[in-house]
């Protein structure tokens, strides 16, 4: 049987990483692959901190009057002629014209018959947003592989680049088999299928596009008729829920094989998900997940969610932290555990079963315990990611 760890680098080495061209105007969460250089300066010219006049710092002194000659507001194009002992009224932004450089507010000085009053000498810059204070034209202002932000999307367009390289956004298309569970909420014998919304709500954070293809039915002809919704998709992570393990009406492995998908591994030594099944085909990869709820999630996190952020050059983020308390495991298997974090260090909280839900929200990581020996000592460092609590 495949170890967790050998089916991870598996799905690892699979990973394709396609860049795209887009323009920014179109950029969504993308994961950047390129740095990002400012193309211009910004501010684009010395300008105006507030509404008021401008100067020139050398003609200023205690008490003295400037004769005002002209005006300008923001975005206009003219040109204000310097005079010695002048100034020109200009608002917020307003660009400041060598040989002016620096201005006051109008709270700061006094118009008596048209001349202004300044009360002290002025500072050369003072009251000046200076061109290239912010950024300078040719500056790294975002580094590639950087998942992309409103405020990175900003910063990315008002440095002038029109046009952004980006890892694509992978496709994830799910549906679920299984004669026993229903999209719908009934108070029936059926399970309420909740794991498609689970899925989606993911799809921000990880940056992929979503599609949910239903439940299909435990048959040849419905399971044909899925895939061939799908055959022309590529970047593709196909997931489907039930169908996997050994029993009579698990099709699924049977119907990759006729379909060309190379099978990676079907079987991993790991609990829960231990009859998980990955497949690959030219740009589609197929993750047969098993139908417990809990054990689809932690395929979707420790399998899925890895291969998702590969394609966009990026890694699961693990943490460490000390286990609170003695835990007993099996040594052939690698664990999934759901537990709480904290400042002390972190504790497996009860109900694990792959059927119990409840503990989803009482979580807020999930343990990866690897260790081969029977007993994980309190006081061990133990690996984790967080999760959406």
């Amino acid at each position: 049987m495949t170890s967790y760890k050998e089916a991870l680098q598996k799905v690892l080495k699979t990973s394709k990483k396609n860049k795209v061209k887009k323009y920014t105007k179109d950029l969504n969460n993308e994961v950047l692959a390129e740095n990002i250089k400012a193309k211009r300066n910004n501010p684009f010219y010395n300008n105006s901190l507030l509404d008021g006049f401008a100067f020139k710092s050398s003609d200023t002194v205690k008490n003295s009057f400037f004769k005002i000659n002209g005006a300008l507001a923001v975005g206009e194009k003219k040109t204000i002629q310097y005079v010695k002992n002048t100034c020109y009224r200009i608002s917020t932004g307003g660009k400041i014209i060598a040989p002016f450089d620096c201005m006051l507010p109008y709270e700061q000085v006094e118009v008596i018959d048209g001349l202004v009053q300044i009360r002290a000498k002025i500072r050369k810059y003072q009251n000046v947003r200076l061109e290239g204070s912010d950024f300078k034209k040719g500056k790294v202002l975002i580094k590639k592989n950087e998942k992309l932000s409103p405020a990175k999307k900003l910063l990315i367009k008002s440095s002038g680049n029109h046009i952004t390289s980006t890892y694509e956004t992978p496709n994830v298309v799910l549906f679920s088999s299984g004669d026993e569970i229903s999209d719908h909420i009934e108070n029936n014998e059926k399970v309420i299928n909740s794991i498609p919304e689970y899925f989606k709500s993911f799809s921000s954070k990880f940056n992929f596009n979503f599609t949910y293809l239903g439940i299909v039915k435990d048959n040849h002809k419905a399971i044909n008729n899925v895939f061939s919704k799908i055959k022309n998709l590529k970047n593709t992570i196909i997931i489907s829920t039930g169908g996997v393990s050994a029993g009579h009406k698990d099709y699924f492995p049977k119907f990759l094989k006729q379909q060309k998908y190379k099978i990676q591994f079907h079987r991993i030594g790991m609990q829960p998900g231990r009859p998980t099944l990955f497949a690959v085909k030219d740009s589609k990869y197929y993750f047969g997940l098993p139908g417990n709820p809990i054990s689809t999630i932690v395929g979707f996190h420790f399998l899925v969610v890895p291969l998702i952020l590969s394609m966009q050059n990026r890694k699961v983020g693990f943490k460490t932290a000390k286990l609170l308390h003695n835990y007993k495991k099996n040594p052939q298997l690698t664990e999934l555990r759901r537990a709480f974090v904290n400042q002390k260090g972190v504790k497996i909280i009860p109900d694990q079963e792959s059927y119990k839900l409840n503990s989803l929200v009482k979580a807020n990581c999930w343990l990866l315990l690897d260790q081969k020996n029977k007993i994980i000592k309190k006081g061990d460092l133990v690996k984790l990611i967080d999760y959406e609590n």
